[in-house]
């Protein structure tokens, strides 16, 4: 049994090695397989989970998430993706932590302080008694996506999603033996074939799904998304308020992202708010067919897309090249082939250089798409917004970009 004491999913100092998924985003809230991160570490520890989360986001942490400092509390890493070291984590006695390769996994206190905090954002163990483990924490973009897509995807949708006892399709034509979960509330425009021969598909409520449309399995579509007539989505998990359109492949979708058009996105992930242009192609594969690096690192990977943070747009016809990572808030143009600083617009391949997004512009672009999805704008976003655009600057100055205003002649 999990101990009657709060349960505190923490941020430390390695959510940036996972940018710039987590920029934006806190690690409790980023998808990976066919979850996001609270919602599997609620069902692990069968609670709902407080979260301790770095310096200045700390808003964006519902109120009943929020942790009770001076309470006891079992420390648990928001990073974490083994399941099989929870044992271990249950018996933790207070003054004790658990480490694997000199990352805190766990810890356990009889009282939380902001000191205990500090030294755990850290990844210190401090005073704590060390207890070694060996745990699977996600340290990398490509840990998340496309690997986690890969290897958790299909067991997600089969733990946490149960398909109800009727299998009444009408017009979906329905190919395979794995479970097919559709709600009462479902917009059925015309035929439908869904093929569930390589994994479960799991449909939110209030989804429009128009004619022609191939969804293969493994595959989570979220609430009020629209998948577009002609669709291929397979593999992959789209989020919720979410428009798809051309071929969607191995990827991760987050809320309120819009891919309306033909175009091709693979082995990828995109975070909320972004927009894909039409004919807007991620390579995900080198002609050589040889491992892919992500900022010269080696992922051990011969298939990876590209990593697009949140409030990106990319216009129409953008391509990416395989393993770029895209910073929030940037506008790409053209032939993308390196890493994008966020608050970029990038237009290099068409000859009119790198110029600085002004935050203030992000925020007005967030104000107008927020209402088409249904939801107000977030003061709290718009506020992160700014911060990150401060403390990105020295990303754009390194990459050369220029201050002032982007004329097209």
């Amino acid at each position: 049994m999990v101990p009657m004491i709060q349960v505190v999913l923490f941020e430390d100092t390695r959510v940036g090695d996972i940018s710039p998924l987590t920029d934006l985003t806190l690690m409790q809230e980023v998808v990976v397989g066919g979850v996001k991160q609270f919602e599997r570490m609620d069902k692990w520890l069968g609670t709902r989970t407080r979260w301790l989360v770095r310096n200045g986001y700390e808003e964006k942490v519902p109120k009943d998430r929020k942790p009770d400092f001076g309470d006891p509390a079992l420390l648990l890493n928001s990073r974490l993706i083994s399941p099989e070291v929870l044992s271990k984590v249950r018996g933790l006695e207070p003054g004790e932590a658990l480490v694997s390769k000199g990352q805190v996994v766990a810890a356990r206190v009889n009282s939380l302080d902001y000191d205990d905090s500090l030294m755990i954002f850290k990844g210190d163990a401090g005073t704590f008694k060390v207890r070694p483990c060996d745990a699977h924490l996600l340290t990398s973009p490509w840990d998340v996506s496309p690997t986690s897509v890969i290897t958790h995807l299909s067991k997600d949708l089969m733990e946490f999603f149960k398909p109800p006892a009727s299998r009444e399709f009408g017009e979906i034509r329905v190919l395979g033996n794995y479970p097919v979960n559709l709600p009462e509330e479902l917009d059925l425009m015309g035929p439908v074939t869904i093929d569930a021969r390589e994994g479960p598909v799991v449909i939110g409520e209030g989804v429009q799904i128009e004619p022609y449309a191939y969804l293969k399995g493994p595959l989570y579509i979220g609430p009020h998304t629209v998948i577009v007539t002609g669709s291929r989505v397979a593999g992959s998990y789209i989020g919720m308020h979410g428009r798809i359109g051309g071929e969607v492949t191995t990827s991760i979708v987050s809320d309120y992202s819009n891919k309306y058009h033909l175009g091709f996105l693979g082995h990828s992930y995109v975070g909320r708010w972004v927009n894909i242009g039409a004919g807007s192609i991620t390579s995900n594969l080198k002609n050589t067919y040889g491992e892919i690096k992500v900022g010269g690192v080696p992922t051990g990977l011969n298939k990876v897309g590209a990593f697009i943070g949140d409030h990106a747009k990319l216009s129409i016809g953008t391509l990416t090249y395989a393993g770029v990572r895209i910073g929030p808030a940037s506008h790409l143009h053209g032939l993308v082939h390196e890493d994008v600083p966020p608050f970029t617009i990038y237009a290099r391949s068409l000859g009119w250089g790198l110029y600085e997004l002004d935050p203030e512009s992000a925020i007005r672009t967030y104000r107008r798409m927020a209402p088409r999805r249904g939801v107000d704008p977030d003061p709290v976003e718009e506020q992160l917004l700014r911060k990150l655009f401060y403390e990105t600057e020295h990303l754009r100055r390194s990459k050369g970009v220029k201050k002032g205003r982007l004329v097209v002649r």
